[in-house]
């Protein structure tokens, strides 16, 4: 255990790779640690939601929303385990908003998905570390074409976050081999709240709208 304990502090202050946490977590599984593993897990997720929401406020949510809303296109982009978060962002706002899209489109490059982009436009991008080139590079064109950026990363230093009209920086720690996406979720659900609070009133017929469609249709089950 003395062996193991500053290994688990490299991992927490990110200091390894992906290959050496995989190797961590099999060294836990050989010395039967899976309970002191799980609840590593659960302080580490809460920890980084409630780290996450400290370092920010509902002022700089609220003028985030607010760009969002206003934006004649706003894009959402993320890549490997962000993509998903992405996705699920844009499928929330799709109920209520037609300004919302994720990036990048299945065969796309994201660079190719803001080409157009402009100063009525937002990009929404989120990478951690290691950063991954092609939103930094979207994120930078966006940037050059005017249009709005809300960066969401693990630094204010990230090249996503530094120079950006909107940063939010997020609590990543984690005792798993990957990088952590709880306070990204938790965050982005936040932002979609602030969202839907700060859209024109007709939105609320749309949610239902879309809702009811789906009970006409079969598709859900009561």
């Amino acid at each position: 255990e003395d062996f193991r304990a500053p290994f688990r502090e490299e991992i927490r202050r990110g200091g390894l790779n992906f290959q050496d946490r995989a190797r961590w977590l099999q060294s836990l599984s050989k010395g039967g640690k899976h309970g002191k593993l799980y609840g590593e897990l659960a302080a580490s997720a809460i920890a980084n939601i409630e780290k996450t929401f400290a370092a920010s406020d509902a002022v700089r949510m609220k003028a985030a929303a607010d760009a969002i809303v206003a934006a004649r296109r706003a894009f959402v982009l993320g890549v490997g385990i962000n993509h998903a978060l992405a996705e699920s962002f844009a499928y929330l706002a799709d109920m209520a908003l037609e300004n919302v899209r994720a990036i990048p489109r299945n065969g796309n490059l994201a660079i190719d998905d803001i080409a157009r982009a402009g100063p009525e436009d937002v990009l929404l991008a989120m990478t951690f570390k290691p950063y991954r080139t092609e939103v930094v590079d979207a994120v930078d064109c966006a940037r050059a074409q005017g249009a709005t950026i809300i960066g969401i990363s693990d630094s204010p230093a990230s090249p996503i976050v530094a120079g950006s009209e909107h940063g939010f920086v997020v609590q990543t720690e984690t005792p798993q081999f990957f990088t952590s996406t709880f306070a990204t979720g938790a965050l982005l659900e936040a932002l979609m709240a602030f969202v839907i609070a700060d859209a024109s009133t007709d939105v609320i017929a749309k949610i239902e709208q879309f809702h009811e469609r789906r009970h006409a249709l079969g598709i859900y089950r009561d």
